[in-house]
């Protein structure tokens, strides 16, 4: 009766811990075509080629070289945040401007 009562327990409490912890969004896969590049796909998946090194961070276990990626490999495509948006200042007025 009381190994199944800390049975019981040791289950309950592992349920609660996984309720507590938020489910795993799944990352998209994207399959490497022939001609490639990690700019080539990071600006076709983000419209912005200069966060290729995300993918390179993302993928690091099986990119060893970042300018080197075969057709086939299947990367990792992790969530992209948008980059904050910069405001843009008024041009100062000349002083002869009037």
């Amino acid at each position: 009766m009381k190994r199944a009562r800390r049975a019981l327990a040791r289950l309950v409490g592992a349920a609660c811990l996984l309720a507590a912890v938020p489910a795993a969004r799944a990352d998209r896969i994207h399959v490497v075509r022939p001609g490639e590049s990690l700019w080539q796909i990071a600006a076709a998946v983000t419209g912005d080629a200069t966060l290729w090194p995300l993918l390179y961070r993302a993928n690091r276990d099986q990119i060893k070289d970042p300018s080197l990626v075969y057709p086939g490999q299947r990367l990792t495509i992790p969530e992209f945040e948008a980059p904050p948006a910069v405001a843009a200042e008024p041009a100062p007025k000349s002083p002869d401007a009037r």
